[in-house]
């Protein structure tokens, strides 16, 4: 009966090491969730509303997740660094794509020059007095009727400039993605859950052997003996 109680406890230590380790391994690498525009067109929102987009998300960069809210997620675009300039809104949880990795580059970080000029005809020469530019952080597009703006942060403030009168925006796509792996659908990766896999098995192996041969051990029948030699089992034990 010893020997019976000792196969079970070892058998449950197999398989509380088996299952414990893919969870301590997934807490261990737990990092801030980021999500991927991959099309055109995807808005960021002030609120999660249809009619509160503030401007279209420059394709191929990352948002941070923060929070869902029915069918958005509300997520953080740019990262302060005391500077103020990260914004907090939403985005639509079906137009952007989660990834399981943690972007080196997530956002983009681009300027624009906004030339203004001075209105009505002086017919004044051509001098820096009536004309002149100014340097604006871009977030992205919006489009207002026929016209194109530029949602940017000029002096510390928030708002929109005509694209007419900024910089042709040429900034370069963000490629991170395509060399990254592709995430499952609880936010891990799937080489990661690969990997995890293959070391279950081989964890279940190794330990599978490691359980057989103490049962074995502890189980093997007994060799002939010489006489007056003294018995490796103990004589009051249930032998099954």
């Amino acid at each position: 009966m010893k020997k019976f109680l000792l196969m079970l406890t070892l058998l449950f230590a197999c398989a509380s090491a088996v299952f414990a380790f893919p969870s301590a391994a997934r807490a261990e690498g737990e990092t801030e969730t980021y999500a991927r525009v991959t099309r055109d067109g995807v808005y960021f929102y002030s609120t999660p509303a249809s009619g509160a987009g503030l401007f279209v998300l420059p394709r191929t960069y990352f948002v941070k997740i923060v929070d869902t809210a029915g069918e958005y997620y509300r997520v953080r675009y740019l990262d302060s660094s005391g500077d103020g300039r990260a914004l907090e809104g939403y985005c639509l949880a079906d137009e952007i794509e989660p990834v399981g990795y943690t972007p080196e580059t997530p956002y983009l970080v681009y300027s624009v020059t906004v030339t203004y000029r001075a209105g009505g005809d002086y017919s004044l020469p051509d001098s820096s007095l009536s004309e002149y530019t100014v340097t604006a952080d871009y977030y992205g597009e919006f489009d207002y009727g026929s016209s194109t703006c530029y949602y940017v942060r000029l002096n510390g403030q928030f708002g929109y400039v005509p694209a007419a009168s900024c910089s042709v925006v040429d900034y370069p796509e963000n490629t991170e993605h395509t060399v990254q792996e592709t995430p499952s659908s609880d936010g891990g990766t799937a080489e990661n859950e690969n990997s995890f896999g293959a070391l279950n098995v081989v964890l279940i192996c190794v330990l599978a052997v490691a359980a057989l041969g103490a049962i074995y051990f502890l189980f093997r029948p007994a060799k002939g003996k010489k006489e007056g030699s003294p018995s490796f089992y103990d004589e009051t034990e249930d032998v099954f």
